[in-house]
């Protein structure tokens, strides 16, 4: 029997249940002739015993009684293995060139089996990605992983199920790939006219107010925070009449950011301007991590009296905690001399098998105390990470709804007739609109309860609103769902600079109360833009 043939004997039986510790054997031996005259990658019986534990979802520290080639071939057995069980299998390199390298020789194993392997690149069109995530198995980094998984998020057109449907990856050095990622999340961002005017005035009030007793600065993470005597403030002059509205939060967030270009930033210390343009210094006082992106820059322009840039807003974000939560098994190997065990196993609830012995160990018992503090500053961002991403999952959901036909059907039918509901109990201006919009008189109709025959007329409308034209109508739901999302990442960012890293509990509660507020703005726009047209 041929190589190939094999292969789709041993699919047939993966979908028969056949379980993988059967399978390994006869998948080892397939694998093992096809690589003899591959160098890079090598199989023996100690590939197989880590490839079988790798599958079912741990990562192994090989140690000195497994080179790299060792380990390659434990990762290329366990994606053979997720071929056959799980339809397909993504793997996972830190870089761009790490995952080229990867690709090229699993191209070469592979390739005698009929199994398909895409590599992902920079620079790559939509029909040469969704080519790459067709094949049996994916290889690319993290980062481009990640992008593309935020520019799904945001297509406008039903996502190619061939990214969604695999449920397994092998990582190679899950401390690149997963560890060090935690501290800065994968985002988008998108160009925007800046509110020249808008930051002129915050400026100004920026100007008025009184460190100590209006705002606290805390100079080592570059974060302004207003007190309450600052908001109070800050609300009478601009007279916010709703102090948990997003305009509200955005408007906040523009005075802080004035107060940190006056206050925390000077030219010729922390920035030079070449050409009229702000250029951060290496030697200045910025904190590591502040970027002047998201407020800061067009603040400092603004100070210096320059032509102000495009903001650039957070159009989406993902955590490397959800990135991985996609994925029902993740194994990987680790060569490096530390591995973090306590992270991968508490954070990302992996398996962790270290194979090192106790002189191999003593690397990492020297560096016991900052791998404490290491995965004490992880949890923390962990915890941090949670509200924003289940927020998160839950927007991305009702958009990924919308594709359906039927989805989008019962999402409107559910929107509208909450807005009938909320009108009428209210008993407002736009409950007239209503009364136009379907007709009878208010007298006929139950304060607590409209008629079913009110509800009826508003599903009509909804339908004959969606036979126009549902991909039109589709899309124009989306966008206000998109805005929404934005104005979440903002809204994530603004509290965390805030309260981070004392005040978790009050970060929660803010950035909850945003979500609800946005959840109710999106539905109250969806339900005029169906009713009224507007």
């Amino acid at each position: 029997m041929d190589a190939r043939a094999t292969a789709r004997e041993l699919k047939r039986q993966a979908e028969g249940g056949r379980p993988l510790e059967a399978l390994s054997q006869p998948a080892f031996a397939l694998l093992r002739r096809s690589s003899a005259t591959i160098s890079g990658v090598s199989f023996d019986e100690d590939v197989r015993q880590m490839a079988v534990r790798m599958a079912d979802g741990t990562v192994i520290h090989g140690g000195r009684m497994a080179g790299e080639e060792h380990l390659r071939g434990a990762r290329f057995l366990t994606g053979y293995l997720h071929t056959l069980s799980h339809g397909g299998v993504h793997l996972i390199a830190s870089d761009e060139r790490q995952a080229l390298e990867e690709g090229e020789l699993a191209a070469a194993v592979y390739g005698p089996l009929g199994v398909r392997v895409g590599v992902l690149r920079e620079g790559m069109d939509a029909e040469e990605r969704s080519a790459v995530y067709g094949a049996d198995v994916t290889v690319g980094a993290y980062r481009r992983f990640g992008l593309d998984l935020l520019h799904d998020r945001q297509a406008l057109t039903p996502r190619d199920d061939a990214r969604q449907g695999v449920s397994a990856a092998v990582v190679k050095d899950p401390g690149h790939v997963l560890i060090a990622p935690i501290v800065e999340p994968l985002m988008l961002l998108e160009d925007d006219a800046s509110p020249v005017e808008e930051l002129q005035k915050t400026a100004w009030m920026a100007a008025t107010l009184r460190g100590g007793q209006d705002y606290s600065i805390d100079t080592e993470r570059g974060a302004v925070r207003l007190t309450a005597q600052g908001r109070k403030r800050l609300h009478d002059a601009f007279g916010v009449t709703d102090p948990a509205s997003m305009e509200t939060l955005l408007l906040e967030k523009r005075v802080m950011e004035a107060v940190a270009a006056a206050g925390c930033y000077a030219q010729g210390r922390d920035y030079d301007i070449a050409d009229g343009t702000v250029v951060p210094l290496a030697a200045g006082t910025m904190p590591t991590g502040v970027r002047l992106r998201g407020g800061l820059l067009q603040a400092i322009e603004t100070k210096e009296g320059l032509p102000v840039s495009d903001t650039q807003w957070i159009t989406a974000t993902v955590s490397v905690f959800e990135f991985f939560q996609r994925y029902s098994r993740v194994g990987g190997t680790s060569s490096a001399e530390v591995v973090f065990t306590a992270e991968l196993e508490e954070l990302f609830g992996l398996q962790v098998h270290d194979r090192r012995g106790p002189e191999e160990l003593k690397t990492q018992q020297q560096h016991a105390p900052q791998m404490a503090a290491y995965l004490a500053l992880n949890r923390q961002i962990a915890q941090w990470d949670r509200p924003g991403a289940q927020q998160r999952t839950e927007l991305y959901d009702v958009r990924d709804r919308m594709g359906e036909p039927l989805e989008l059907r019962a999402l409107l039918h559910r929107l509208v007739e909450t807005a009938v509901r909320e009108q009428i109990r209210l008993g407002d201006g736009d409950f007239r609109k209503l009364q136009r919009q379907f007709g009878g008189s208010a007298s006929e109709l139950p304060l607590e309860q409209p008629s079913d025959t009110m509800l009826t007329r508003a599903r009509t409308v909804c339908d004959d609103f969606l036979a126009t034209d549902p991909d039109a109508q589709r899309r124009a739901v989306q966008s206000v769902l998109d805005q929404v999302a934005v104005y979440q990442a903002q809204a994530e960012m603004y509290y965390r600079d805030r309260y981070w890293p004392d005040e978790l509990a009050t970060f929660e509660e803010e950035l909850t109360a945003v979500h609800d507020s946005l959840r109710t703005q999106f539905e109250r726009a969806v339900a005029r833009h169906v009713l009224h047209r507007d």
